[in-house]
């Protein structure tokens, strides 16, 4: 787990609690030994050896770092045959800490993943951004209520699709183009592609 600090982090308590093999041993990795990590190493310089693990889990790590093809390069050459990777990175989210180096688009996160035998690329969550808008107003403090920001979000979402349903209708009367895509993926494209906080992907070796 890359930038999993210790068994204490957030990321390392979700990880077990969605692991249903009791057998399963997570090892945290972190470039800084203040965080006490099982192993203190570079991502983009690493001395774990090749085929190593049977899965990596890098949520939010890729944007503080330089050489993120070189971090995508380390993970694949220490999983597994056939060894799973998740990663999220972020899209259209706020500045964060002092090493914040990266924004990824679906384009690049396809294109750093030709590597793996195989790969699939996803939306985090459904809030769109009404959840981008959601957290950066309240400093994050809305995370802390799960239900509100659900419905704050899919209330910002609705209104946002009014206006693009406007936009929709007037593209079409001034291109007359029949060709367009219809509206149900014309506003999930704005309120989730293009204005999503980040994406996900799973790969395989």
């Amino acid at each position: 787990m890359w930038g999993g600090r210790n068994h204490n982090s957030q990321s390392n308590r979700r990880l077990r609690k969605l692991s249903d093999n009791p057998d399963s041993k997570i090892v945290s990795t972190d470039i800084l030994p203040d965080y006490n990590p099982d192993i203190v190493d570079d991502i983009c310089n690493s001395r774990i050896g090749e085929n190593s693990y049977d899965a990596i889990y890098c949520d939010a790590i890729l944007e503080h770092v330089q050489d993120y093809e070189d971090a995508i390069y380390n993970m694949h050459r220490i999983l597994k045959k056939g060894g799973e990777l998740f990663v999220y990175v972020p899209f259209f989210y706020c500045f964060h800490d002092k090493m914040d180096y990266h924004r990824f688009t679906f384009t690049e996160v396809d294109r750093m993943l030709k590597c793996f035998s195989k790969h699939f690329i996803f939306l985090p969550d459904s809030y769109g951004y009404g959840g981008v808008l959601s957290e950066v107003l309240s400093f994050y403090l809305i995370d802390k209520v799960p239900f509100l920001r659900y419905s704050l979000s899919k209330l910002v979402n609705f209104l946002l699709g009014i206006f693009l349903g406007l936009k929709y209708m007037v593209s079409l009367i001034m291109h007359k183009d029949s060709s367009q895509c219809e509206f149900r993926e014309y506003r999930f494209f704005y309120t989730h592609f293009y204005i999503n906080h980040g994406f996900c992907a799973w790969a395989i070796k």
